[in-house]
């Protein structure tokens, strides 16, 4: 069973792009982990799934 599909997600700040066309399933029972480097955009990946 899916918990979450993201599909085509993206965000911009003025002309920087953080991320684009992200695409995610997350699965019963799955373990998941949102690994990057600073300022990649992590957190607000997470406020925009939430």
């Amino acid at each position: 069973m899916i918990l979450l599909q993201a599909n085509q997600v993206a965000r911009h700040f003025g002309s920087e792009t953080l991320f684009e066309n992200i695409h995610l399933e997350i699965a019963t029972k799955s373990r998941i982990a949102l690994v990057g480097r600073n300022g990649a955009g992590k957190s607000t990946f997470l406020k925009i799934i939430a």
